[in-house]
């Protein structure tokens, strides 16, 4: 079963595990520059997740998200 409650602890803590300069994503955006920036995206991200989880939404390994930071 998913938590839906999602924290931003729990999503720093995640960004936080993640391999130095590995990508995720076809953003092709750091890992390193994700954990760099992670106290300003945890929250937003958190949200976002939780926001997935109650409407059921589920993204599958052939979508892509991009994510930008500025």
């Amino acid at each position: 079963m998913v938590n839906s409650n999602i924290t931003t602890k729990e999503m720093a803590r995640t960004i936080s595990r993640l391999l130095n300069n590995t990508v995720l994503g076809l953003d092709r955006i750091l890992n390193k520059a994700l954990k760099t920036c992670r106290p300003l995206i945890a929250p937003w991200l958190a949200d976002v997740a939780k926001a997935y989880f109650k409407i059921g939404y589920y993204p599958q390994l052939k979508r892509s998200i991009t994510t930008v930071i500025l």
